[in-house]
């Protein structure tokens, strides 16, 4: 997995491209503290656009990350979550710690500003497939 951030405005956006691996989720999960020690507030969005299910191969320890992060005051938004992922996501979630999944990276902004944090904010999308 290739992570790419990238600050637009004040939220940090990861970009994950390729196949989950441990090493990787190690780096993504390092990042994401490194983020967050510096402000408990910060808005981040990860972008899973070109990230590609491979099984359960590294996925627990993926969404272990996302379920830490989603812990947090300000929540994450997850964005272009391929049908795949969704659904292990929407198994793994909790009442009180939904994932915010959110159809673009627009749609994932406007949810900072716009929505209660308290409220999930999920935007249903068509399907789409993902390559294994």
């Amino acid at each position: 997995m290739i992570i790419r951030a990238r600050q637009q405005e004040n939220v940090v956006i990861f970009n994950l491209e390729g196949h989950l691996d441990f090493e990787t989720i190690v780096k993504f999960e390092e990042t994401c503290q490194k983020i967050y020690s510096e402000s408990t507030q910060q808005r981040v969005i990860v972008n899973m656009e070109q990230l590609r299910f491979v099984g359960s191969s590294g996925i627990n320890q993926f969404v272990q990350v996302l379920k830490d992060i989603n812990h947090r005051e300000v929540k994450p938004k997850l964005v272009n979550v391929s049908s795949e992922f969704e659904k292990i996501f929407r198994a793994l979630q909790t009442t009180r710690h939904p994932f915010h999944i959110f159809e673009n990276e627009t749609q994932g902004i406007l949810a900072f500003d716009g929505q209660s944090e308290t409220t999930p904010v999920v935007t249903k999308k068509s399907k789409k497939k993902c390559n294994a």
